[in-house]
């Protein structure tokens, strides 16, 4: 669909995109908090597993009727599947043992810098100026969370293997956003059952060997609330509303939104690991908050 007309769709698609940044941003609590629990191979096996779980009784009326576009369209469920629900967690559950959180929010943030080009080579999509500032804006407001404040923070801020990582994860994912329009005509829940098979089955192979090399799953309350919400809210509910949104608003405005989730992921922080919010915490949320307003107005 043309973003150019996106204004007819009113507000649903951004709060979609907000729901889904909500759900995304808390994505490195959980993980962060089990990963020495819970094996990356594993965490992606067991979220994609258990979503495919929920997401069945409500596919299932669709998924015969959609089997023969899946399978004529197979190539782009396949890339889909690997670029989107595979690459993206897998990544950044290897990475996230090898890097800290906040450089993983520092990296994930920098998705609208690489869809925007993306979006440019493959589709001409351009950004408008006001968007440019918005994104500008938005960045701001992430790098005042991640700085505490204090831009001399950014000095000693320190890389590694895992962040390449996930930089690689971050890049998929803008060509997954970016290529959203090409995805098979279906109904939106057999897309994403069709597409959570191939990350099943990418995990499988490297998870039975984690399990050969003796790396166990704890199962405890801990471990089995993580992988809960990271089937039903990253998983199941982010995916859906992103898959929506995304052709409906274009690419580029859907990126802007994507800043957002180190703001719920602080928050999520705040009320889960008891950390507490400070005034640079509040001034990057309004921040932030600005540059998206900024970015998707129409004119």
């Amino acid at each position: 669909m043309n973003p150019a007309k996106r204004g007819s769709h009113g507000v649903v698609p951004y709060l979609l995109l907000i729901l889904s940044t909500a759900s995304w941003g808390g994505n490195w609590v959980a993980s962060r908090a089990v990963y020495q629990e819970v094996t990356p191979f594993a965490m992606a096996f067991w979220r994609w597993a258990i979503a495919v779980l929920i997401i069945l009784p409500f596919a299932f009326p669709h998924l015969r009727r959609d089997l023969p576009a899946a399978l004529r369209h197979w190539r782009w469920i396949l890339f889909f599947g690997l670029a989107g629900p595979a690459a993206f967690p897998i990544l950044g559950y290897i990475g996230i043992r090898y890097t800290t959180a906040v450089n993983a929010a520092i990296l994930n943030s920098s998705v609208p810098l690489m869809t925007i080009p993306i979006a440019w080579l493959l589709l001409r999509h351009t950004v408008k100026p006001w968007q440019a500032a918005g994104l500008v804006c938005s960045l701001a407001g992430v790098a005042a969370i991640i700085t505490a404040g204090n831009p001399a923070n950014i000095a000693r801020l320190s890389f590694n293997p895992g962040d390449l990582l996930i930089l690689t994860a971050v890049v998929l994912w803008a060509v997954y956003t970016v290529m959203l329009h090409r995805r098979p005509l279906m109904h939106p829940l057999s897309f994403l059952f069709y597409t959570a098979l191939v990350a099943i089955a990418a995990c499988v192979p490297f998870y039975a060997g984690e399990l050969a090399a003796g790396d166990t799953f704890s199962v405890n309350l801990r471990t089995l609330a993580a992988v809960g919400y990271l089937a039903l809210f990253p998983s199941v509910i982010a995916f859906i509303c992103w898959n929506h949104a995304v052709p409906l608003v274009g690419p580029n405005v859907a990126t802007f939104f994507y800043p957002a989730a180190p703001v719920f992921a602080s928050l999520a922080a705040f009320v889960i690991l008891d950390e507490q919010l400070q005034t640079f915490h509040l001034a990057g949320f309004a921040l932030v908050l600005a540059g998206v307003v900024l970015s998707t107005r129409r004119r």
